[in-house]
């Protein structure tokens, strides 16, 4: 969820004016072209469609962007359609109907990206003349799951690096200080699970800290499996095999085991998965940086009352943690000028990393956002930074969708059903291999 400052609109229209010669007559030069000739909008009517998968507040948003874009723009119109599943997604790209816009997961955006489905975002329209210029506006490697070859596919509206989220109150209540007695390894956590898991007989009423065991589809199951193999210095993927049966596989299911307390004591849902952090059941969670405004809204007294830090680590010498992003993307089979007022369209709405951040607190990577005021006074900014620096993507794979409920399946045994974990991970090994092999 993070974006680079750069100037005003209308400072940029003036120099896109002032560098680039040659215009046709009547042509509309868009504000993303500064110092890059040739970026040029089409003049005639041009109607977009976009499909977006967010929810009421980030709704908003962009309806208030395309607004502003469309006024600046009078000859285009954009469909704006929200709370779009991913199922719809791909249904529609599969019988060709998809429009011009869609987000895409980057868990979603390989197959898209294979499929020739998705069409290479232009590094004119970032004002730039190569992807590098383009890629150099971020901080290092945030857009990695979105790159292939040497083409930029996607850039994205939400990027999340996951962070410790700390209950002040509860700390403190254990004679802890939520900053300096913050842990550091999962060692640690393991340690404070004893001192902050509260039972009034066989009854669990407080847990220190919980991974999440939600969701059919194993979403959270296979980010924290990536994540703790990640820090075991191993792999999920490698050139699009499973590489996780593997010492490093093994120390992350081993780490996982050593912090359970009671999974099945929860009230987190597919919908509401910080449910258990925010109505002060448990002491610590992992979540992003949009998770704060979240968890204020199911339980207003939490404002105030949380800390921010990195993500705990095995290595704290090699820190390691897991990127996942949704991103803009465009239609390869839009017209060549939907295509180019698409990108145009998604520029602006990504140049504008201060009011994500002060409407929905979402981050989106760029580098210059760090350096705007309302970056430097947000309270934990340096914990999100940092664990993003820190981030590397998903297993790259096509599919992934296989990959997550196998992961999922297999946690599943280990921590639920106390299945060795050398056993596990050899058989989810062999289901995925017969998957991709189909």
């Amino acid at each position: 969820m993070l974006r680079c400052g750069r100037l005003a609109a209308g400072a940029v229209a003036v120099l896109a004016i002032s560098f680039v010669v040659g215009l046709p007559r009547g042509a509309d030069v868009s504000p993303a072209a500064a110092a890059v000739a040739g970026w040029v909008l089409p003049t005639g009517p041009v109607t977009l469609t976009e499909w977006d998968g967010g929810d009421g507040t980030k709704s908003a948003l962009l309806r208030e962007l395309i607004a502003d874009y469309e006024k600046l723009h009078p000859n285009v119109k954009v469909n704006f359609e929200t709370d779009v599943k991913s199922l719809k997604v791909a249904a529609a790209i599969a019988a060709g109907t998809a429009p011009e816009i869609f987000e895409a997961s980057d868990a979603n955006l390989q197959k898209y990206i294979a499929a020739k489905a998705v069409e290479p975002l232009p590094p004119a329209a970032w004002g730039q003349s190569s992807v590098d210029g383009v890629l150099a506006l971020y901080l290092p490697h945030v857009l990695d799951a979105v790159t292939a070859g040497h083409s930029l596919y996607a850039v994205p509206d939400q990027l999340n690096a996951h962070s410790l989220y700390i209950n002040n109150r509860m700390f403190r209540a254990a004679g802890l200080d939520p900053a300096k007695g913050a842990p550091k390894t999962w060692d640690d956590v393991a340690r404070l699970n004893k001192i902050l898991t509260k039972k009034q007989g066989d009854r669990v009423t407080q847990k220190g800290f919980e991974f999440r065991y939600i969701c059919d589809d194993g979403h959270w199951q296979a980010h924290v499996f990536h994540i703790l193999v990640y820090q075991a210095g191993g792999d999920v993927i490698k050139d699009g095999k499973p590489v996780f049966n593997s010492e490093a596989g093994l120390k992350a299911l081993t780490t996982w085991k050593s912090l359970v307390v009671a999974p099945a004591v929860t009230s987190n849902t597919c919908s509401s998965p910080y449910q258990d952090f925010a109505v002060e059941q448990d002491a610590m969670t992992f979540a992003g940086p949009h998770v704060g405004k979240i968890v204020e809204q199911i339980n207003p007294a939490m404002k105030g009352n949380y800390t921010v830090v990195p993500l705990p680590q095995m290595r704290p010498d090699h820190p390691a943690t897991l990127i996942y992003s949704f991103n803009w993307t465009v239609n390869a089979r839009a017209s060549a000028a939907q295509k180019r007022v698409a990108w145009d369209l998604i520029h602006f709405m990504s140049s504008k990393p201060e009011m994500w951040w002060q409407r929905i607190q979402f981050l989106q990577g760029t580098r210059g956002w760090l350096t705007m005021p309302v970056a430097r006074n947000t309270p934990f900014m340096s914990a999100f930074t940092h664990d993003l620096s820190v981030g590397r993507p998903l297993g790259r794979t096509t599919y992934y969708a296989d990959l997550q409920t196998i992961i999922a399946r297999m946690v599943d045994r280990v921590i639920l059903k106390d299945v060795d974990p050398k056993t596990a991970l050899a058989e989810a090994s062999d289901e995925f291999t017969r998957a991709i092999s189909k």
